[in-house]
C-alpha cells in the first residue's frame, strides 16, 4: 500500500541494501543539527515526553508565522488525518483520486459515504480554473466543484498532489474555499510536500486559516526533513477545532526524539534553501537524461517536486517493476493508487548518482 518498506523488499528479492525511490523522502538526510538533538533527547527517554508538545509547537508557531493555539502535532500526517475525521465524523466526504489511501481508510473507519473527484494523472491540471475570470471553460469548472461537493461535510485537498506532483493553483483553491464555506463542507488540505517546492510555486493554505474557520491545514515535517523514522507532523486550524482534536489525540504520540529533533530542524534556516537547489540539480539531470534516452515505451509525466510518474506503454509495470528490484532499485508500484488508469510507476528525486542508476537500469530492461 506504501513505499519505503526496505524490509519487505530484502525478503523478495534478497539484497540488504537498496536504492529506495519507492518512498518520497528527502535523500539528503536530516539537518545536520537534528544528530545532536536526538543524542541529547536520549537523557530523556526515562521520562514521558511533554503531552502539549509546548517546545515544539512554539518552533512551529514561530518559523511559520502561526499563533500558538492553532498548533496540534502528532505521530506523522497520518496519524493526524484519522485523529480529525474520527473528531468529525462526516457523513460525506469528497476524495480526489488518485492520492494518498489514508484517507480514504480514515473515512471509511468512521463509516463516511465516499464521493471520488478523478482527476487521473493530469492531476490538478484537469480542473484549475486559471486566472480570475470568468471564460465558459472557468465556469463549467466551477459548476463541476458545486455537483461534486453537493452535500459533502469534508473535502480532502492535496497539493503538491501526491502521486501526481501538480499543484493546486491558488485562485482555484480559493473558489473552492468560498463553496464550501457556503455548503458548510469543512476542508483538510494536505501540504506534506509544500517544501519541495521552488520559491515562485509554493503559497500555502495556511495564509486563510483566520478568516476560514471550516478549513484545516496538514504539514510534513518527515518527508522535507528526512525523518521518516520518527513520524511527526502538523494540523492547522482555529483554536475551536484544535480543542476539539485534542480530545481523540493519544496524548502522548509524538515522543521525545521526534520533538528534540523537529525543533533542530526547523532552526536551521539555511537547509530549506540547500536542499531545494540540490533537488533541481537531480530532478533536471534526470528529466535531460531520460529525454535522451528515448524510450518509446516509457511516458515522463515530469514535475516540479521531488517525485513524478512514469507510465509504462506497452504492458503492465510489474516486469520493470521486478527488474529494477533485483536490481537493488525500488521504485513506487501504483496499482493501489484508485483512479490512476494505465500502467504507472512513482519515483522519487535523489541525488544525481542515484538518478544515473535509475536510468541505466531503465536502459538496461528496455535491451
Amino acid at each position: 500500500m506504501h513505499g519505503g518498506n526496505l524490509r519487505r523488499a530484502k525478503e523478495i528479492y534478497g539484497l540488504e541494501s537498496f536504492v529506495d525511490l519507492s518512498a518520497n523522502i528527502n535523500p539528503f538526510g536530516p539537518p545536520p543539527g537534528v544528530w545532536a538533538s536526538i543524542k541529547k533527547g536520549m537523557e530523556d527517554i526515562v521520562n514521558y515526553p511533554d503531552p502539549e508538545s509546548i517546545g515544539l509547537r512554539k518552533t512551529l508557531a514561530r518559523h511559520l508565522d502561526q499563533p500558538l493555539e492553532t498548533i496540534m502535532v502528532g505521530n506523522g500526517a497520518g496519524e493526524l488525518i484519522f485523529t480529525i475525521v474520527q473528531a468529525l465524523k462526516p457523513r460525506r466526504v469528497a476524495i480526489p483520486i488518485p492520492t494518498f489511501s489514508e484517507y480514504e481508510r480514515a473515512a471509511r473507519a468512521v463509516v463516511s459515504e465516499i464521493q471520488y473527484i478523478p482527476l487521473g494523472p493530469e492531476g490538478w491540471a484537469k480542473y484549475q480554473t486559471g486566472k480570475k475570470g470568468h471564460s465558459s471553460e472557468a465556469d463549467c469548472k466551477q459548476q463541476i466543484w458545486k455537483e461534486v461537493l453537493k452535500e459533502c461535510d469534508l473535502l480532502f485537498l492535496c497539493s503538491p498532489h501526491n502521486p501526481t506532483g501538480t499543484v493546486l493553483e491558488k485562485e482555484t483553491f480559493e473558489e473552492i474555499l468560498v463553496f464550501c464555506q457556503e455548503i458548510g463542507c469543512r476542508i483538510l488540505f494536505d501540504e506534506s510536500f509544500l517544501d519541495f517546492l521552488p520559491d515562485a510555486e509554493r503559497w500555502s493554505a495556511r495564509d486563510y486559516l483566520t478568516a476560514n474557520e471550516h478549513l484545516m491545514v496538514l504539514y510534513s515535517l518527515t518527508k522535507f526533513y528526512s525523518i521518516p523514522g520518527l513520524r511527526l507532523g502538523s494540523v492547522f486550524a482555529q483554536p475551536t477545532l484544535i480543542a476539539d482534536f485534542e480530545k481523540y489525540r493519544d496524548p502522548w504520540s509524538v515522543n521525545v526524539l521526534a520533538q528534540h529533533a523537529g525543533i533542530s530542524a526547523l532552526e536551521d534556516l539555511q537547509y530549506p534553501d540547500e536542499v531545494r537547489g540540490k533537488l533541481q540539480e537531480s530532478r533536471e539531470y534526470f528529466y535531460r537524461e531520460f529525454r535522451s534516452a528515448g524510450f518509446l515505451n516509457l511516458k515522463l509525466w515530469p514535475t516540479v517536486v521531488n517525485f513524478a510518474l512514469i507510465e509504462v506503454l506497452d504492458q503492465t509495470p510489474d516486469r520493470l517493476i521486478e527488474h529494477l528490484g533485483r536490481s537493488g532499485i525500488l521504485v513506487r508500484s501504483c496499482a493501489s493508487f484508485a483512479g490512476l488508469p494505465g500502467n504507472f510507476i512513482r519515483v522519487a528525486i535523489k541525488d544525481i548518482p542515484v538518478m544515473q542508476r535509475l536510468i541505466e537500469g531503465l536502459k538496461s530492461w528496455i535491451g
